[in-house]
């Protein structure tokens, strides 16, 4: 027998044991893999961290084990002594032991031959297990494997029981089991009869839109897309995700459930069943592709371009806004380095989708002069996006570049000086001219008219320019204009008597109108200068306060500022020292001290920069000379402010006395004429009214019944219908008035409503046989006559009220009617003294107040009988007379248009015709005289200052 004999017998051993036990041990270890993975889907289905990881644990530890057991169970089948203890062993002890002692012999002879034969201890250990009663090796098999096959039985009914319970909980399980980063590998189906809507937000006016599911869409942002849809399964968390965010679905009432999207940014929708952390998606996916709410598109015309204000002192704006959605705010944006002003120039309403418009800008705009930087200019817009909050659209911009300080003031001052320079050249030419004989008086007449309108033109030209929205106003416009007026009277006197005496008239005159314009010049400049020093004194404490920045260290900020405010105190320097004799004094106290600051700039010395700027702003603030002349002395000399001494001419000083006389009558006659209703109206009693109340009653009852069958409010404008529903409203308006006891309205509200009921009866009688608009004339015509009778009526309990309301105030209106032919005077006399000299006004004025004075003779004579009402009308004409007098030439002249202006001109010689030496030389001489100063240390100023009008 050979040695494998032994093997043979145990292998056919442990395949009698395997047959039986096998199949049943398997079964159970299959039912114990399924039963262990469907109790780790159900433990994973919770989504916890805690959950899922027991679940995979537990499932890990059972594939481990079974997967042991197989590698055992292989092992062991090689073991011969294994074999003959588990299966000889357990069904015959002491056979299994004498097997195990054969089996050690057989392996002891192998290795030592000492021992014996190894085929003689082979051939004992085949007899051994040759023993071996197969029955009951197969029936002690059955046994384990019955018990295999009950344990397999109870996991897989556990198994079934796990699975049958709701199939699907395992494949979620399983699924949220192997999800990663809180998403689940295997995509679900959660809802089905799935319905889809788009509502747009509420501020664009839209209706639902009803979607086709999982088809991609485009709808405005902020949209509420609303999903729908029956549950497959009960219990599950379902919830509507982007894949980030998500809203839970909720019960609709109806045995569905329902999501509501608010739309953001472009996204993909997606259902899906939310297991703790883990959230499982159904396949289905709707795409949505936000449109955003643009910003409100803002077109300038011209837009973009760079603007000299000084070349156009008027910047019109014309713009067209529009925007997808709506409009709510249209802003002018004035911006200029840190600084930014915005003006609302639109609120349209309706959520308007355009919007045009137009708005002028001014050179006088108070923030073009309070800037010296360049000024960007747009039109922004605002929408009506309650999403993602209002957007600003921006046009583009329009740079606008400011004068220097004082720039505009300059311009008119030379402008002005040229103006002079014309009537000094008339001047010379008429003293040139001989007297006009017998036979070229009508020579001589025609060249002095054509000498006068060229000087006149001139001036005229200086009056009407524009200097960068600076215009000629105040007293020198009123002084220059009623200069010219003194002119043509003079020039007119000399043609109806060509003599000698009339032409020393005429040059009388021009020697006169010439010295007055000159002094109304100089007091110009001089507020001009005044009022140029005090801005410029603004732009000094800027450079003083970018020089303490600098001593801080903050060389940031204060490099720029203080550059920007030196340069523009250069430029307005060289600018003030052309407007006179202050100015050019003034200007040349800016450039010294100019210097300084360069000076301390050069040497880092920021504290003597800032020292150097603050005394220049507090000198500026004194726009005074520095040196006085006359022997008074100046603000260098520490004097007191006080009026210069007189000029040549008063005129400017009488023009400003004018002015103040012409306000003072203006304020005292309003004030009279306050007096005289006042005095009416205490004369009132309502004991008078009360009478008139129950007739009143009656005739408002009449009105409304007059009125009652005309058309109501609504009709298109300019139809008949309109204007009658308008006759309609103010004639009720007029009813309530009387029964109110309110006569002087319900008169007013009457011829109101008489005019849009002739109004309706015209349009009705132009309809062309338009029914309506017939209809509508035909019926306001009958209401028209029948108020007709009523508004006469009223008209004529008015006037009985204020009848007795008149006589019982005679006593009072008497003193008003004294006081009235006072201010009367006063007029007079005003006009009288505009009406020559250097005082002379202007044509119209003088004639406005020629009306002015004879409406308060009128409203004198009506007061003084006792006519109240008349008397206040006429008062009130005379009032509208006098605020016309003061007219815009009557206004303010500019920034140099200050109180206390002084009478800064010199007394000039001119001299006797008969002494000239030639126009040239009299020019010459003129103006040497108006320059003329005994003081020493303003020589040389002056010096410069007739050099100058010389050029």
């Amino acid at each position: 027998m050979d040695n494998e004999a032994p093997a043979l017998s145990i292998a056919r051993l442990r395949s009698v044991w395997d047959a039986e036990v096998g199949p049943s041990a398997r079964r159970a270890l299959t039912a114990a893999a399924c039963a262990g993975l469907f109790g780790a889907a159900h433990v994973a289905r919770v989504g916890s961290p805690l959950a899922r990881g027991l679940a995979g644990a537990g499932l890990a530890l059972l594939l481990a084990a079974i997967a042991a057991r197989a590698i055992l169970a292989r092992r062991r089948r090689g073991d011969a002594r294994r074999t003959v203890r588990e299966i000889i062993g357990r069904t015959d002890e002491a056979l299994g032991a004498a097997t195990l002692r054969a089996l050690a012999l057989v392996d002891r002879a192998r290795a030592d031959d000492r021992v014996g034969s190894p085929e003689l201890a082979g051939l004992h250990l085949t007899r051994l297990l040759g023993r071996a009663s197969q029955a009951r090796i197969t029936a002690r098999a059955q046994q384990a494997a019955a018990r295999w096959a009950i344990a397999g039985l109870a996991l897989g009914v556990a198994a079934l029981a796990a699975a049958a319970i709701e199939p699907s909980r395992v494949v979620e399980g399983l699924d949220v089991l192997a999800a990663r980063r809180g998403e689940a590998p295997l995509d679900l189906p959660w809802l089905e009869d799935i319905e889809m809507t788009a509502t747009p937000p509420e501020y664009l006016h839209e209706g639902t839109e009803v979607l086709l599911p999982f088809a991609t869409t485009m709808q405005p942002r902020g949209t509420v897309i609303t999903v729908r849809g029956r549950p497959v399964r009960a219990g599950r968390a379902l919830v509507l995700t982007d894949g980030g965010a998500e809203v839970p679905f909720v019960d609709d009432g109806k045995g569905g459930v329902i999501a509501r999207w608010t739309l953001g940014d472009s996204t993909t929708l997606q259902a899906a069943a939310r297991f703790g952390q883990v959230r499982v998606r159904q396949a289905d996916a709707q795409r949505v592709v936000s449109i955003s709410d643009d910003a409100p598109r803002v077109t300038l015309e011209g837009a973009p371009r760079t603007v000299k204000l000084l070349d156009e002192p008027s910047i019109p704006l014309r713009y067209e806004i529009t925007d997808d959605h709506g409009l709510r705010e249209v802003d002018l944006v004035l911006r200029a380095g840190a600084k930014e002003e915005r003006r609302v120039l639109s609120r349209p309403a309706g959520d308007a989708k355009v919007d045009r418009g137009g708005y002028e800008l001014r050179a006088r705009d108070p923030f073009f002069r309070r800037t010296y930087v360049p000024i960007e200019v747009r039109i922004e817009a605002r929408d009506n996006d309650p999403i993602e909050g209002p957007k600003w659209g921006k046009s583009e911009a329009i740079l606008v570049v400011p004068p220097q300080v004082g720039e505009p003031e300059a311009r008119r001052y030379v402008a002005l000086l040229k103006a002079r320079d014309a009537l000094t050249d008339l001047l010379a030419d008429r003293i040139g001219q001989k007297a006009p004989e017998a036979g070229g008086a009508a020579g001589h007449a025609a060249h002095e008219a054509e000498a006068q309108a060229t000087a006149k033109a001139e001036v005229e030209r200086a009056l009407a320019a524009d200097y960068g929205g600076l215009r000629v106003r105040g007293r020198i416009a009123s002084l220059a204009r009623g200069q010219l007026a003194r002119l043509d009277e003079a020039l007119a006197a000399e043609r109806r008597s060509t003599t000698r005496a009339a032409h020393q008239k005429l040059l009388d005159e021009t020697e006169g109108v010439l010295l007055a314009f000159d002094a109304g010049l100089r007091g110009l400049g001089y507020r001009d200068a005044q009022a140029v020093a005090q801005r410029l004194a603004d732009v000094a404490d800027e450079a003083a306060a970018a020089a303490e920045l600098l001593d801080g260290g903050d060389r940031g900020n204060g490099e720029g500022r203080l550059e920007a405010a030196v340069t523009v105190l250069g430029g307005g320097g060289v600018e003030l020292s052309k407007l006179g004799d202050l100015g050019l004094d003034l200007g040349e106290i800016v450039a010294n001290d100019l210097r300084r600051v360069a000076r301390a700039r050069g040497a880092s010395d920021w504290v003597h920069a800032e020292l150097a700027a603050r005394d220049l702003a507090a000198r500026l603030r004194r726009p005074e000379p520095s040196f006085g002349g006359g022997g008074r002395g100046g603000v260098e000399s520490g004097a007191p402010r006080g009026p210069e001494p007189g000029d040549a001419s008063s005129a400017d000083e009488s023009v400003a006395q004018s002015e103040r006389d012409l306000e003072e009558l203006a304020r005292d006659h309003a004030a009279e004429m306050n007096a005289v209703a006042e005095e009416l109206s205490r004369a009132s009693k309502p004991e008078d009214i009360a009478a008139l109340r129950d007739e009143a009653k009656k005739h408002a009852e009449a009105i409304r019944e007059a009125v009652r069958g005309l058309p109501q409010p609504g009709a298109a404008p300019g139809s008949a219908e309109s204007a009658a529903a308008d006759g309609r409203e103010q004639a009720e308006a007029m009813a309530g008035a009387l029964e109110q006891g309110r006569p002087e309205d319900a008169v007013q509200s009457g011829q109101g409503a008489m005019r849009s009921l002739g109004e309706a009866k015209r349009l009705g009688s132009k309809s062309g046989g338009f029914f309506p608009e017939e209809r509508a004339g035909r019926e306001a015509a009958e209401a028209q006559q029948a108020l007709a009778d009523e508004l006469a009526w009223a008209e004529e309990a008015l006037r009985k009220l204020r009848q007795a309301a008149s006589e019982r105030a005679r006593e009072g209106l008497e003193r008003s009617s004294q006081r009235e032919g006072s201010l009367a005077d006063r007029a007079r006399d005003l006009r009288k003294r505009g009406e020559r000299g250097d005082g002379r006004m202007p044509e119209e004025m003088l004639e406005r107040l020629d009306d002015a004075e004879q409406a308060m003779r009128d409203a004198q004579r009506s007061l003084s009988e006792g006519d109240g009402e008349q008397g206040s009308e006429r008062q009130r004409d005379a009032q509208r007379l006098l605020e016309m007098s003061r007219s815009e030439d009557q206004g303010q002249e500019g920034d140099g248009d200050q109180e206390g202006d002084r009478d800064m001109a010199r007394k000039a010689d001119i001299p006797d015709k008969d002494k000239h030496k030639g126009p040239e030389e009299f020019r010459r001489r003129v103006l040497e005289g108006l320059g003329g100063t005994s003081e020493p240390r303003l020589r040389e100023a002056v010096k410069r200052y007739a050099e100058g009008l010389l050029k």
